[in-house]
């Protein structure tokens, strides 16, 4: 039952992440979040006996996105469809992405905790080829030239914010064991 729910957690956050980011591209990325917001009442629903910690998790991994695309967007590395020159803040469909991010580590990434080298690697990885997969469905645009030197900086975060994140998890919503207990 735990494996369920984690790929169910897994392929939910991914389409909810496909809904948003192809709205973010034509310009209904507020409406398509939904979709995440929907992934994350679930979420909530299932991990109900822990409600408070997984609260308190998701909206502390949304607060650390949302700074980490704010450095990303004024360090020049991405620009989002929609934002114009100079906006300090993601877009609200960039933050509703981060929101259900939150609903992972205890869930479907659950596998990766205390594994720190594991989660750097992934990071430098899966980061930069999310952000280059929304750049290929139009949802931002990347520094050209230089679009290579933005995605290794953004890998380069990423290995260091996926461990970050899990610290999170670990102080502000643990979870006795590595397996995903819920859907969380």
């Amino acid at each position: 039952m735990r494996i369920i729910l984690a790929l169910f957690n897994f392929l939910a956050f991914e389409a909810a992440w496909f809904a948003a980011v192809s709205g973010g591209a034509a310009g209904r990325g507020g409406l398509m979040s939904l979709a995440v917001v929907a992934v994350v009442a679930i979420h909530l629903f299932l991990n109900r006996i822990r409600l408070r910690p997984e609260l308190a998790l998701i909206l502390a991994v949304t607060l650390f996105g949302v700074l980490l695309e704010a450095g990303f967007m004024g360090a020049g590395l991405i620009r989002y469809a929609g934002t114009v020159e100079g906006q300090a803040l993601p877009p609200v469909w960039i933050a509703a992405l981060w929101f259900g991010f939150g609903t992972l580590p205890n869930a479907s990434l659950a596998w990766l905790k205390g594994r720190w080298k594991t989660q750097a690697i992934l990071g430098a990885l899966s980061g930069p080829l999310t952000y280059w997969a929304g750049v290929k469905l139009g949802a931002a645009t990347l520094p050209d030239p230089g679009a290579a030197g933005a995605l290794f900086a953004i890998g380069l975060a990423w290995a260091l914010a996926l461990p970050a994140i899990f610290l999170m998890a670990e102080a502000i919503s643990p979870v006795a064991s590595r397996a995903p207990a819920h859907l969380s």
